[in-house]
């Protein structure tokens, strides 16, 4: 993946996760229950853990690493949940930010953990296209079986705690690290026809949770029950256009500007709830406009805090792993 498109990746990952988090998990008379357009925002922002696991995954491959590496990574994810928790209880305002979740920390250690053994996959191109393929058919399987068995114990794990799914985003990004899979969603071909797709994709997606799961999204207060393995192929749809945007195709100070935001990606899922948190104490919202401009307001606010916390050596590894 070029330099370009991993920015612009890392950019929508900052997005998705403010649009997402905070109009999904936030309850006033312009949450995504009452308003179709803070709905379809919602709903085309399901892809931000996605992504989130994808980028990571791709940037640790390519490379052999050490023990030292791995107990570095593990150390480093560690300290910030046990950072931002201890904040969270001391700090009233503090909320905790998408990445600071039980499950998201438990997720990237687990990985970790078994870093050597994802390391032995990436070298071997066919069996982790294999492995990818049986994990998304598994996942797939499993989330949809959860939905009509919800009784059933054995589909009882929550779908945050289905790490098998964060998995197989991580395994995806070092498969599309590979050189042989990276020359062949490069060719600017591939690029249009995906980019082409992506919106069909969301069109199906969306009338396909709505219609095909209609009783079911009545009954989940009309939550969007597609977060999971079924929004894998518009992820990899949306990674494929994305490399597809080359250096030369935008000028210099957009270039930099989503390089910059690409860096505080780590920043914004961990701080951008606090900042929604405070805002709502400030700024009442009494319309579709103030609740999206909340929402923008928080986004910049997320990402000047975390481009400041990066300058520092010791601040930033509190953003970063």
């Amino acid at each position: 993946m070029n330099t370009t498109g991993l920015n612009i990746i890392k950019t929508l990952g900052c997005l998705t996760a403010v649009t997402f988090f905070t109009v999904y998990n936030t309850y006033d008379n312009y949450n995504y229950n009452y308003d179709s357009i803070l709905a379809f925002l919602t709903f085309i922002s399901t892809i931000a853990t996605p992504l989130f696991f994808v980028v990571t995954g791709y940037m640790d491959a390519g490379s052999q690493h050490t023990t030292e590496w791995q107990m570095k990574k593990i150390r480093s994810i560690l300290t910030l949940f046990i950072f931002w928790f201890s904040v969270y209880y001391l700090w009233g305002p503090y909320q905790k930010g998408y990445l600071i979740q039980p499950w998201f920390i438990f997720s990237l250690v687990i990985i970790y953990t078994f870093h050597p053994l994802v390391e032995w996959l990436a070298k071997r191109r066919v069996i982790l296209a294999a492995l990818i393929a049986g994990l998304l058919i598994f996942s797939f399987a499993y989330d949809l079986l959860a939905i009509y068995y919800t009784e059933h114990k054995a589909f009882s794990t929550p779908a945050q705690f289905r790490i098998w799914t964060w998995v197989l985003y991580y395994l995806t990004g070092q498969l599309l690290y590979d050189p042989v899979i990276s020359a062949l969603y490069g060719r600017p071909r591939v690029a249009k026809i995906a980019a082409i797709a992506i919106p069909f994709v969301y069109i199906f997606t969306w009338f396909y949770e709505k219609h095909f799961f209609f009783s079911l999204f009545n009954i989940e207060r009309n939550s969007f029950i597609l977060t999971g393995s079924q929004v894998y192929i518009l992820v990899v749809l949306i990674i494929i256009a994305a490399n597809g945007v080359k250096q030369d195709a935008t000028r210099l100070p957009v270039s930099q500007m989503v390089s910059s935001l690409g860096k505080t990606m780590t920043g914004v899922y961990i701080l951008h709830y606090t900042f929604f948190n405070l805002l709502i104490q400030w700024i009442p919202i009494n319309s579709l406009t103030a609740k999206l401009f909340v929402i923008l307001l928080t986004f910049l606010l997320s990402v000047l805090s975390s481009m400041l916390l990066l300058k520092n050596r010791v601040t930033k590894k509190l953003i970063t792993f």
